[in-house]
């Protein structure tokens, strides 16, 4: 990666982060917009009961399209002193009779879903190891691995390379002799043992690996890591389910299209690794999931010896799924839900599942965060016409950010390309324990931000999400707080 783009990525990460105390999102004192009424009573007496009566009425004999009427294209331009809006985008509704409210808890991974996925992925393979007690001497490595680090350094220190690690003063020199040490109580061959694949959740353990399922796998000729973390606390609500295979360099990040990063794009049969993928939910019994979404992405490894983005990453092609309710998708966003206000973890990651293909086949399987859905009516609830989202839309993209860079001087400009309306997981300020499903309107597109004739970052893609409002009543909702 050049320079000039890791600086770009890490003024993009660093603004973003300024936005609030978590991610990317921007917080107002005006957080909901009354929608305009346009047949008015006269009688304000019993304006207030009317309401209440119209939002308790059952909405499934409309159906979403005739409750919403919103445009196929919504088009649009706006600015004020310091942010511009450009919208030419498709208004994307889900077919359905209506929305129904779901109430949503955490849960941990079971036995059940360790063993439907490695049955798909790897025909139940057993899980190994290495015996890390016996190969304590060597630090777990053969060695041959030892000898091709040593070798690395050598070269390193012959090139005139200056070793630097955070908060390490160490030479190549002393990186060498350790190493050699460690060669000398090395293994030929790495000593492997049997993991009992059992996965398992105590609620009171202070013990992080009696909830954590770990080790490797072999299939079809590769090995993969297997990490099944079910650290799930209060104060934690981040657990996870991810395979990635070994060869990786480090976690594969979304880059959309993948022009700006240079991957080779016709390395990938995008519709049929699409399908691969969703043979694979299908086959695990993830029928109450569907494809959100697809892009590209990249490894971005970090090279402890330069402190920089390591030069030599992975690209790779993935399927974004989230769940469905009644057959209409959670709409999938960048924003993972993990944010920080005041000062206080206000945590709980959005559920999902990434499948991520390399050019030799299945290079990471994820799953954040399950959740328990529970349906609490099977009646529709009332959404409020495009045309108030609309309006709310106009009013508080603007505000949002031009608050934000109302004492810089800076200029922000938006180009809106998609506008969806999905499920969204919201919970109340300071519960991490329970939510609601909700009906919201997501904007899709890129920010770009200027000063002077420079231009400091163009941010964004098919899955950021720049303003996120609740169908139900014009509620402005942050998407990284989740509320």
């Amino acid at each position: 990666m050049k320079a000039g783009k890791v600086k770009v990525m890490f003024l993009a990460v660093m603004m973003a982060l300024l936005f609030s105390g978590c991610n990317d999102s921007v917080q107002t004192e005006e957080e909901i917009v009354v929608p305009k009424q346009e047949d008015e009573a006269e009688d304000t007496g019993d304006q207030s009961s009317q309401a209440d009566e119209t939002q308790a009425q059952d909405a499934g004999g409309e159906g979403i399209a005739e409750q919403v009427q919103a445009p196929e294209t919504y088009v649009w331009e706006g600015s004020n002193e310091n942010v511009s809006v450009k919208v030419n985008a498709p208004v994307l509704v889900p077919q359905g009779e209506g929305f129904k409210t779901y109430r949503v808890t955490s849960k941990t991974f079971t036995q059940e879903d360790y063993d439907r996925v490695s049955q798909t992925l790897f025909q139940g393979a057993t899980l190994w190891n290495r015996d890390y007690e016996q190969m304590e001497q060597s630090g777990g490595f053969t060695k041959g691995e030892i000898e091709e680090r040593i070798e690395h350094y050598k070269e390193n220190k012959a090139a005139g390379g200056k070793y630097e690690e955070t908060g390490k003063n160490v030479s190549y020199d002393d990186l060498i002799d350790e190493w050699e040490t460690m060669k000398e109580n090395a293994p030929e061959e790495a000593i492997i043992v049997d993991v009992p694949a059992l996965v398992s959740y105590n609620a009171d353990t202070e013990d992080s690996e009696e909830n954590w399922l770990h080790g490797y796998v072999t299939a079809d000729g590769q090995d993969y890591f297997v990490s099944v973390d079910n650290n799930l606390r209060d104060d934690w609500r981040w657990i996870n389910f991810e395979v990635s295979e070994v060869n990786a360099k480090s976690n594969f990040m979304p880059v959309g299209e993948g022009e700006e990063e240079g991957i080779e794009t016709d390395k990938f049969p995008r519709q049929s690794l699409k399908e691969e993928a969703e043979k694979m939910i299908a086959d695990m019994g993830f029928s109450d999931f569907a494809l959100a979404g697809d892009e590209f992405f990249r490894t971005y490894a970090w090279d402890e010896e330069t402190e920089a983005l390591a030069e030599d990453n992975e690209d790779g092609y993935g399927v974004h799924f989230t769940r469905t309710l009644d057959g209409i998708p959670v709409t999938y966003t960048y924003s993972d839900g993990t944010g920080v206000e005041d000062g206080v973890p206000c945590s709980w990651p959005y559920e999902g599942i990434d499948i991520v293909f390399n050019t030799e086949g299945l290079a990471s399987f994820k799953w954040t965060n399950p959740c328990h859905i529970e349906k609490l009516s099977e009646e529709t609830v009332f959404l409020i016409p495009f045309s108030d989202i609309q309006s709310i839309f106009e009013e508080m993209l603007l505000k949002k950010y031009g608050d934000f860079y109302a004492d810089s001087e800076m200029q922000v400009s938006f180009e809106i390309d998609r506008i969806s309306l999905g499920y969204m997981r919201v919970m109340e300020k300071g519960n991490v324990m329970e939510g609601t499903m909700v009906p919201v309107w997501d904007f899709f597109g890129r920010e770009t931000v200027t000063q002077g004739d420079d231009e400091v970052y163009t941010y964004g893609g098919s899955f950021d999400s720049w303003l996120t409002i609740n169908a139900l009543d014009g509620t402005i909702i942050d998407r990284d707080l989740g509320y």
